[in-house]
């Protein structure tokens, strides 16, 4: 998921944006009657994260001020609060009118019927990728609208300079030439790898790449009824793959797994020479560590085949089916998501676009040359599918992995405990 530790700001208290200024957060959510000028009110929630957030008042302030009968109060949550707060507030019946989503979460609430259909989804789709939409789809209709792909997969983070020390002067092209590379620019003294040729190992990119490398061998990961099927020659071989990097070929280790550092920060810091890792991190090494030296590059597919990938829905909004104003939310969400002002969130979030129109848009790839890599690849992905439970679902793909590197569990082993676990899950849900 695309959190860095240095653009993820945890506050204490909530943030409270409105047009009369800053105030605590209101006791209930969904409270929307008019003001004492008789303007419509609207509550409008969001996860705190500064880029965000900074990008969010921007559009708010250029609503109010197209729309004087609109006041908009805006509340931000700590990201470790807000999933919970979210929940509590739909239990209660008291939602925000206009909720940040992130779109793993979203077919709880459709499914429900908390949510408002987005008029014409038929249509309105089809400005959009389809994995960034997966997640507000249900019923072939959309339940909320997607701002940014959240994409982990298709480009890795290099040291060209690193790369040159050992004669490469490209990228590696293969998933056979990646390998090669991995292990000559990886860097031990002793037992300890003080440079890692190829690191993915973090929470969400073990994960990712396990299910790309599926996908790329043209196999499914998803059974019926809901379930995840990994007892597939396809799923062995691609975990057979991940796990070798790590306990034959030892291009990376898993010395910080689950550290407080992200695998992007290792590499920004000269730890390792390739890392695989999404486009977000880009603007924590420009931003954070000041440094220009490296470059975002296709990671070559696994087969033949096209690089194609799974991905998460990512953040956008939703309006709530509880809200009384329901006319004025969709208006709001509607209007972030116009070309020039979701292009506008996308650059100063510098977040991967999930329209279309943006994507593909000249001036913003003019404007965002990092992200050129990304941007080849999106007509590629495809949603990761009804995940039950984020959490749970990468936890055990990581935990096993973790086992089947050290030796205590067999490929074959450890992906049945993986199956089991997250199917017992997806039953739970239903």
């Amino acid at each position: 998921m695309r959190f860095s530790k240095f653009m993820l700001i945890i506050m204490a208290v909530c943030v409270v944006f409105a047009a009369a200024g800053c105030g605590g957060p209101s006791t209930s959510g969904g409270d929307t009657s008019a003001d004492p000028q008789g303007k419509v009110k609207l509550v409008f929630w969001s996860h705190q994260e500064d880029a965000i957030v900074n990008a969010y008042k921007k559009l708010v302030v250029k609503y109010q001020d197209a729309h004087p009968d609109v006041t908009i109060e805006y509340q931000t949550f700590p990201y470790d609060v807000y999933n919970q707060k979210l929940k509590a507030s739909f239990s209660a019946k008291q939602p925000p009118d206009i909720a940040e989503f992130f779109g793993t979460w979203v077919p709880e609430y459709s499914k429900n019927n908390l949510l408002v259909e987005i008029p014409d989804s038929e249509n309105v789709k089809k400005a959009y990728y389809d994995a960034p939409l997966g997640g507000y789809m249900r019923d072939n209709k959309l339940y909320g609208l997607p701002l940014e792909y959240n994409i982990e997969n298709g480009g890795m983070l290099i040291h060209p300079q690193i790369l040159k020390q050992q004669g490469f002067d490209q990228p590696p092209s293969t998933w056979a030439e990646l390998v090669d590379y991995a292990r000559k620019l990886t860097v031990r003294e002793g037992d300890v790898v003080k440079v890692k040729g190829f690191d993915f190992v973090s929470s969400d990119n073990i994960t990712f790449t396990f299910l790309s490398l599926i996908l790329q061998q043209g196999a499914s990961f998803w059974g019926e009824g809901g379930h995840v099927n990994f007892n597939t020659p396809e799923a062995r071989t691609a975990m057979s793959a991940l796990v070798s990097l790590v306990a034959d070929d030892k291009v990376t280790d898993l010395t910080a797994f689950g550290g407080e550092l992200d695998t992007s920060d290792h590499f920004f810091r000269g730890n390792s020479a390739m890392t695989y890792r999404g486009p977000w991190t880009i603007s924590a090494g420009i931003n954070n560590y000041k440094v220009s030296d490296f470059e975002y590059v296709p990671v070559p597919s696994f087969t033949d085949s096209p690089p194609v990938f799974a991905a998460e829905s990512g953040w956008g909004l939703a309006v709530a089916k509880q809200s009384k104003q329901q006319e004025a939310a969709l208006d709001f969400i509607q209007f972030i998501s116009e070309k020039d002002n979701l292009e506008a969130w996308n650059t100063d979030t510098f977040t991967v676009p999930a329209k279309k129109e943006i994507a593909e848009d000249p001036a913003f790839q003019s404007s965002n040359p990092y992200m050129k890599t990304s941007l080849a690849v999106l007509p590629l992905g495809q949603w990761i599918g009804p995940v039950a439970d984020r959490d749970h679902f990468f936890k055990q793909v990581n935990d096993n992995f973790q086992l089947m590197v050290s030796g205590q569990l067999s490929v074959e082993d450890g992906l049945a405990n993986i199956e089991k676990a997250i199917n017992d899950s997806q039953d739970q849900h239903k």
